[in-house]
């Protein structure tokens, strides 16, 4: 029988197949160095003394019906005359301090993009914890570094990864969504080991930010980056909007008469639903819940007409349209949207802007939900670092 080519199988570079072994379990790859070269020095390549001769082992892809294949290599240690300092030669295409090739490793890691880790470590007859170690080099080896040369937007969010509240603060890119930054918890300090990475003028191209009105990021952006623009996200104020007009429906659940309860309580979502988005049904419901309750129905018509700030192309006529908005919630006697009223005055310069910019969280929200299936998936995190390169992953590689 003949075996032509062996080595486009087992191409190692400086090594040669020298006998491949079958057996029932699986086979065993024996390498021997290249006659040609032999041994040579990983940093300079120059050749190497062999001082200290051994034999190592390797997991590799398996063949034929799920084989496990392991390379056996020799090892040589010696003292390199041009480095001086011991070098220990090993394949390049095995991993420098793992029994494990990178051809393994990264199929590895690219299940676990995939599926659970605890479906990949059956499906590889590998354990749980190997498959995390194999995966967590992989990204470290081929994860480019984050791009922070002509940054323009930013968007800066926190996310809930344990159970607890166990926050993370994350910054993206807002025109490409890569993930730039990731820090345990949401406070000033976890957005300030961010700037602390940028240059003055890396600091100098950005634009504007992206953030939502709670938390204390604002005061960090205003120290860091002052002349960029802070925008509020239109879509946490539309969740603002949606928990006043809420308010506003259990105080009139409170008051109504016990005929109207279950009416007013069965209708939550009908009321938190953009106008347009109801079937006829729903517009139904609508009307009639507005018809028995005044309260509930300026609660939702104010949530609405907000709604036509974010609709003008010019800073000047959304400002306008934003004072309009916030004399109306004043005069409606309804204490939860006069709070909203008197607080989207003092913020009226970053609810416009994103007339200007045109940026929201959309990027991070849609983001945030891979997270969300990357955490499901891993059942909580333990592992920062490891959920650091997971989620820049995602950003770069989204599933």
């Amino acid at each position: 029988m003949k075996v032509l080519n062996i080595k486009a199988l087992y191409d190692f570079v400086g090594y040669v197949v020298d006998k491949i072994s079958c057996q029932p379990l699986g086979a065993q790859v024996n390498l021997e160095f290249d006659g040609r070269c032999g041994p040579r020095c990983s940093n300079c390549g120059i050749s190497l003394p062999r001082h200290r001769c051994r034999r190592q082992s390797a997991a590799d892809l398996s063949i034929a019906s799920g084989l496990i294949v392991y390379i056996n290599f020799p090892v040589v240690q010696g003292l390199c005359g041009k480095c001086q300092h011991f070098v220990t030669t090993r394949p390049k295409e095995i991993h420098p301090t793992k029994d494990a090739t990178w051809r393994l490793m990264r199929r590895v890691s690219q299940m676990a993009k995939y599926a659970p880790v605890t479906a990949v470590a059956e499906m590889m007859g590998l354990g749980e914890s190997t498959v995390r170690r194999y995966d967590m080099a992989v990204l470290k080896e081929d994860l480019p570094e984050p791009n922070l040369d002509g940054l323009r937007v930013l968007i800066i969010d926190e996310k809930s990864i344990r159970r607890g509240h166990g926050y993370v603060t994350l910054v993206l890119n807002g025109e490409t969504g890569e993930l730039l930054h990731m820090a345990e918890g949401k406070k000033k300090a976890s957005l300030e080991s961010f700037f602390e990475k940028l240059t003055e003028e890396q600091k100098a191209s950005i634009e504007a930010v992206c953030i939502d009105r709670a938390g204390s990021y604002q005061s960090v952006v205003g120290e860091q980056i002052p002349k960029a623009a802070i925008v509020y996200d239109h879509f946490h104020l539309r969740l603002n909007l949606n928990t006043a007009v809420d308010e506003v429906r259990r105080q009139e659940w409170r008051k109504a008469k016990e005929e109207d309860k279950p009416f007013i309580k069965g209708n939550r979502f009908i009321l938190l639903a953009n106008e347009e988005n109801l079937d006829d049904k729903g517009s139904d419901k609508l009307a009639a819940i507005q018809e028995i309750n005044e309260n509930i129905a300026t609660a939702h018509y104010l949530k609405e007409q907000f709604r036509v700030v974010h609709t003008y192309s010019y800073v000047g006529s959304a400002k306008k349209a934003l004072e309009q908005w916030c004399d109306m919630a004043e005069e409606s006697d309804l204490a939860p949207f006069q709070r909203l009223a008197k607080s989207f005055r003092k913020g009226a310069d970053k609810i416009v802007a994103f007339c200007k910019y045109q940026i929201t969280s959309g990027k991070i929200e849609g983001f945030n939900n891979l997270v969300s299936r990357v955490v499901h998936r891993a059942c909580g995190i333990v592992n920062l670092d490891y959920a650091w390169l997971k989620f820049r992953q995602l950003s770069i590689q989204p599933i």
